[in-house]
């Protein structure tokens, strides 16, 4: 099956979480531990959103953007952070992410964002 869910995500229990609500809605999921990881993924099939945790180093607001919006320019861009974690959001926002939302409402509204 190919991908349909790119993970920037390195978190391994919040990469298990959106791996077992994806794999019940039946949807696909490829994780990427770094930018250039990511390249490979977007090669290997077309995500349809990209999900980046911004409170990883790895992943830099403005770099991750502009390397996923390169890579995969029709795929939705959906980022998140701890809701304490006012940098990332403000980078996250200047960059022009589609999506913003604090890691708590992510995983509340994840079988939705995998559904759309």
């Amino acid at each position: 099956m190919a991908a349909t869910v790119l993970m920037l995500v390195r978190d391994l229990m919040l990469r298990s979480r959106i791996e077992g609500v994806a794999a019940a809605l039946g949807v696909a999921c490829a994780p990427a531990a770094t930018l250039e990881i990511a390249r490979v993924r977007v090669s290997e099939s077309t995500p349809s959103i990209v999900f980046v945790d911004l409170s990883d180093s790895h992943f830099p607001a403005a770099e991750t953007l502009v390397a996923m919006r390169a890579a995969a320019p029709g795929a939705r861009i959906v980022a998140f952070a701890s809701h304490v974690d006012l940098k990332a959001f403000k980078a996250a926002r200047a960059a022009g992410f589609d999506l913003t939302l604090s890691r708590s409402e992510f995983t509340a509204r994840l079988p939705e964002l995998l559904k759309a």
